[in-house]
């Protein structure tokens, strides 16, 4: 028995053995009972006879896997290695021989969600258990670029909790063989070839368009959708009209089923279940969602990117508006301050007579005060609690993101705020009594 070196284990030492008969493996584990069983091959119950710790052994015959089976093996093999949560299966160990392939991980005896979920249904709060832990799972693979492509029921095992005995809801998502490693997001990263279980497939891959990690969302609702009705979402006679109800994404919530679900759990469902993998949440926005954290909050707002992105350019347009109608208002503004005065003559030829000496000047300041006091409308409206002398004019941004462009297209004096209701007008002669 030789221990073969292997690369690529980015968190995790993960042991793998050589050995040379099959029955080298009876000398580590003591084989137990039939656990389960694949296409090419079994899953047992085994015990370890140094530690007498319980594990579970998945048997690969290579021969009937061939190539393509053992792609995938190799495949699953090396993203076990990456991964560490407690809601995902841990590899422990890889032996092989000439003839098979075991690999030996940690043991799940609670059974397939989907066998549990044939003799009865879950309850919403159950089913909020079971969402939390997938989503958690989901969005850290998601963060290391990992995408799973076939959630469904029965690759999620129920097991037991060794931080809480009385958790019976503890879940791990198992079967990585169709499961990718992203190099990064954008385009060239996008997969195209069309796998996973039909009723758990996005609109997407169906449509053989490039997809991303986005599909095991829609998995995830169409998971949550079954947990609370016990039968999914879209489904029809064959497998092409069952194409064509995904691709419409029409969720229905129809009584009896449905009387007594929240509308927190309906909105959840309905956000993963998004025929556009861009207006989807994400597996780290299921877990902020108001219906897992039970807060209040607008569900309704959008979270993909796009759609902030358009929104936010609609309220930068409404803000562009406003600021371009105070500038007008200004410039009007200032252009009045230059118009006729009681003597006929401009503001600035007041200033100067004004500042000339002799009885001229003063007479011509007190007519100019007169004038002001009768004139209300020539007085621009202050803000609240903000204090001017000078009389002069601010441009309300009425948004901090501008105030940069204001500054450098307003005249730097200005202090008080111009009411943009209000066009200020031409002072009228006062009439000499």
């Amino acid at each position: 028995m030789t221990n073969v070196p292997r690369k690529g284990s980015a968190e995790r030492s993960i042991p793998h053995t050589r050995i040379n008969e099959d029955d080298g493996l009876k000398e580590k584990y003591e084989i137990g009972r039939k656990l389960g069983e694949g296409s090419f091959g079994k899953v047992y119950s085994a015990t370890s006879r140094a530690t007498g710790k319980a594990w579970a052994i998945k048997s690969v015959n290579k021969e009937k896997a061939g190539s393509n089976g053992l792609k995938l093996l190799e495949r699953e093999v090396a993203i076990l290695k990456r991964v560490k949560h407690p809601n995902i299966i841990q590899l422990n160990e890889v032996i092989e021989s000439n003839q098979k392939m075991y690999l030996v991980t940690e043991i799940c005896d609670g059974g397939e969600l989907n066998d549990v979920l044939k003799q009865s249904l879950f309850k919403e709060s159950e089913t909020k258990i079971i969402m939390t832990k997938l989503a958690s799972a989901i969005s850290y693979l998601h963060k290391h670029d990992i995408v799973h492509r076939d959630l469904k029921l029965e690759n999620i095992l129920l097991s037991q909790n060794p931080d809480d005995p009385e958790d019976k809801l503890h879940i791990k998502v198992t079967d990585f063989g169709l499961s990718v490693v992203k190099d990064g997001v954008g385009h060239d990263n996008m997969m195209q070839d069309v796998c996973g279980t039909p009723i758990y497939m996005a609109p997407e891959i169906i449509d053989n368009k490039t997809y991303s990690q986005m599909c095991d969302v829609w998995a995830m609702g169409v998971i949550m959708y079954m947990l609370l009705c016990g039968y999914p979402p879209f489904n029809a006679a064959d497998e092409e009209g069952l194409y064509e109800m995904i691709k419409k994404a029409e969720v229905k919530f129809e009584e009896p089923a449905w009387k007594d679900i929240t509308e927190e759990a309906k909105n959840c469902i309905e956000r993963m279940l998004r025929c556009d993998p861009a207006h989807r949440i994400t597996a780290g926005e299921v877990l902020d969602h108001s219906w897992i954290t039970g807060e209040s909050h607008d569900n309704s707002r959008p979270t993909n990117v796009l759609e902030m992105m358009r929104m936010f350019r609609e309220e930068e347009d409404t803000t562009d508006n406003l600021v371009n109608g105070e500038i007008e208002v200004k410039l009007d503004s200032e252009h009045n301050d230059e118009d006729v005065t009681e003597n006929g003559t401009s503001s600035s030829q007041t200033k100067d007579t004004t500042d000339r000496k002799g009885s001229g000047g003063k007479k011509a300041s007190s007519t100019l005060a007169s004038s002001s006091s009768t004139n209300t409308s020539m007085k621009p409206k202050h803000s609240t609690g903000s204090s001017n002398p000078t009389g002069a004019s601010k441009i309300s941004t009425g948004s901090k993101l501008h105030s940069n462009n204001v500054k450098h297209s307003v005249n730097t004096k200005t202090k008080s705020t111009v009411d943009t209701k209000t066009k200020p007008t031409v002072a009228h002669k006062t009439k000499k009594k």
